[in-house]
């Protein structure tokens, strides 16, 4: 956990240490569908509990990036989500259902932007980010038993991998990104540079 933690502390002090070398910064608000930010089976794996979610709030995220004499983008992004489902407790093959749940996420992860074409301010870029997801769930359920509860925080990493992302614009612009991960498939937003 430390490593990690030094990791993204590394991630947010870098962009402001090559400050000196070009100042070229920029600030984006976005909102994504937060579906595969949810799905359980990555979940499941490092956890033992079982999400099922039935519903989802958007993902909203503010990200900060520094850019580089090379165009290459380094940043920190921090989101929220919400999604609400069916819970279940899994220990070695067996599973035991104990009732809905209703979960806060938060994610924060550094991410290199790569362009791939930069021309008359439309820049089409890739975008790869790891980093954590801070969860707290709520569950109702009716099971008594200690072990069918899941631990009221729970870290686990957070993966964003964005093939082809659309920026507009010079100063302050649009952008659209299609992906997979802690953002979702589809999310878009403005950014402006200062």
């Amino acid at each position: 956990m430390k490593k990690l933690l030094s990791s993204i502390t590394l991630f947010i002090v870098l962009p402001f240490c090559a400050h000196a070398q070009r100042n070229e910064f920029d600030a984006s608000i976005n909102i994504g569908n937060a579906t595969i930010v949810s799905q359980g089976g990555f979940e499941d794996f490092f956890t033992g509990n079982e999400f099922t979610p039935k519903s989802f709030s958007p993902s909203f995220f503010l990200t900060l990036k520094h850019y580089f004499p090379n165009h290459l983008g380094l940043g920190i992004t921090g989101g929220i989500f919400f999604d609400k489902g069916d819970y279940a407790y899994r220990e070695r093959s067996d599973s035991y259902n104990v009732g809905p749940y209703s979960r806060t996420s938060f994610i924060l992860s550094p991410e290199l932007e790569v362009p791939y074409y930069i021309q008359h301010g439309l820049k089409l870029y890739m975008v790869v980010g790891l980093g954590a997801r801070f969860s707290a769930a709520t569950i109702d359920g009716n099971s008594t038993s200690s072990y069918a509860r899941p631990e009221p925080n729970v870290i686990i990493p957070a993966l964003q991998y964005t093939p082809i992302g659309v920026r507009f614009g010079t100063g302050i612009g649009g952008f659209a990104e299609l992906g997979w991960g802690y953002k979702g498939i589809i999310n878009a937003g403005f950014f402006m540079k200062f």
